[in-house]
């Protein structure tokens, strides 16, 4: 049985248990590990056809959540069908002492979330306390080196001991090519993650260890791979996107995003498994102000309604790629609107919930993703063929399941580059309207259907079925997406 606790009493309590040795965790009602998606977070070698898990994320400051935010949560998670949660372990929260340890919050998160709710957690390990902090300075202890790496891999250490019959993933730390996150050189982090490394080995060889997920710079990944020799202690590369929220940079182009990292990890790499286990778009804008030099060009730009068409468009480019194993929206719910953020005020508008947990239609369009997306599937963007002009917006994603179904997902692109920020006086309307005609090179005699961001569907009824191809006719408006499942 899970103890329920408030903030007054976890604070009562914590001097008294919240310094038990590792083993004091209650390990008996355990899930089974099988019973998690773990075995399913590395695409297999080769492997033609894959299922790639799709997840959430959310953050748990332990001086400001309660049992009743994260139960909520896990509600939601349960609602939407998603069971993978990215959440943050904070060094700084755990050990605020040197070697004093408050386990008690953590405890029966982890215990609610995994035996209580099947939740596959896939932690990071995060921010420096201020006493081990090379740079003493308020706003930059937590994420400034440590003056001694052996003390955050001692602390690695326990905390993959006390949890490691419930969690088998451990990403060492968040976004380290960006100095929102970390404030040392490339040089600096590479004997800092090995530290972690080896301190996860030696409590449970058989768990799973993150490169923390770059922001945005592939580089800072090449530097460690290619002069540090850090690939030789990961066995997973993570990596996080926010195009058109924070960069200006079309979703479109996480493709190519996806591939760069590839590249280098074949080139430089062990094999490493790809996640892409952090990516987001806000529903915030302030007329046409979105974030620094990045503007909304059309009415329906981070809105609500919109989140949810771009997170299915992120989704499907994401995956077009057959080159991820893991992904994860960032994040659950909206913060409060005082509430302090790293960033600016974007990072309280990134949830698919309200921060009263009401939904907002992403977290329709993440439930139904996720289930569209929910077989085995590859890739068949190189054989479908769909005619465009040289000026066509025309986005065209195909996917072919293991079973043999096919899946398209096609929209008009909302940006190009060097035009996005082009609004004048106010924010445009969308009037495109462009028809096509996708070409698939099979014979898939059932039915077709077409679904919105939502879910919400309808027969296909002009489908053109000739020997060996069949012919969707698609009429494709600006700010919409349009899913065709195409049975066999």
């Amino acid at each position: 049985m899970t103890l329920r606790m408030n903030a007054p009493l976890r604070t009562a309590l914590a001097a008294l248990i919240g310094c038990l040795p590792v083993t004091a965790l209650a390990q008996s009602s355990a899930l089974p590990l099988d019973s998690l998606l773990y075995g399913e977070l590395m695409r297999p070698e080769g492997a033609t056809y894959y299922h790639t898990p799709l997840g959430l994320c959310e953050d748990y400051p332990e001086e400001t959540t309660t049992a009743a935010v994260y139960t909520n949560d896990f509600e939601l998670l349960e609602e939407t069908g998603i069971d993978l949660l990215r959440i943050s372990f904070g060094w700084d929260g755990i050990e605020a002492e040197e070697d004093t340890y408050d386990w008690l919050f953590w405890d029966d998160f982890v215990e609610t979330a995994v035996d209580e709710y099947g939740i596959t957690l896939i932690p990071y390990v995060m921010y420096t306390p201020k006493w081990a902090a090379t740079n003493q300075d308020e706003s930059y202890y937590w994420r400034s080196p440590p003056k001694d790496y052996a003390e955050f891999g001692e602390f690695v250490f326990d905390l993959v001991t006390r949890y490691k019959d419930r969690i088998k993933t451990w990403e060492l730390w968040n976004e380290p090519d960006i100095e929102w996150f970390w404030t040392g050189t490339v040089e600096e982090f590479a004997p800092f993650i090995k530290a972690g490394a080896e301190a996860v080995r030696r409590a449970d060889p058989e768990a799973t260890i993150v490169f923390g997920g770059i922001a945005h710079d592939p580089d800072f990944l090449l530097a460690l791979f290619r002069d540090h020799g850090v690939s030789e202690v990961v066995d997973v590369v993570n990596m996080h996107n926010y195009n058109e929220t924070w960069s200006a940079r079309p979703v479109e182009d996480i493709g190519a995003y996806i591939r760069r990292v590839s590249e280098i990890v074949e080139r430089y790499g062990d094999g490493q498994a790809l996640w892409m286990a952090e990516v987001g778009y806000s529903t915030y804008r302030n007329g046409a102000d979105v974030s620094g030099e990045n503007l909304a060009y059309y009415a329906y730009e981070h809105t609500p309604a919109f989140q949810a068409v771009q997170l299915v468009r992120t989704v499907t480019a994401a995956l077009a790629t057959d080159k991820l194993s893991a992904l994860a929206w960032y994040e659950i719910k909206d913060l409060p609107p005082a509430e302090e953020v790293i960033g600016d005020t974007n990072n309280r508008s990134l949830g698919v919930a309200n921060n009263d947990h009401t939904l907002k239609p992403g977290a329709h369009a993440l439930a139904f993703v996720n289930r569209f997306y929910g077989e085995p599937m590859r890739s068949l963007d190189r054989e479908v063929i769909v005619p465009r002009t040289p000026d066509s917006d025309i986005v065209v994603h195909a996917f072919e399941q293991e079973d043999g179904d096919v899946l398209l997902t096609a929209w008009l692109q909302t940006r190009r580059v060097g035009e996005q920020n082009d609004v004048g006086e106010g924010i445009h309307q969308d009037t495109r309207r462009e028809t096509v005609e996708v070409a698939v090179p099979r014979d898939l005699a059932g039915a077709a259907t077409r679904y919105n961001e939502l879910g919400e569907s309808t027969p296909l009824a002009d489908v053109r079925r000739e020997s060996g191809r069949t012919t969707v006719p698609l009429t494709l408006e600006g700010g919409q997406v349009v899913l065709i499942h195409l049975a066999k």
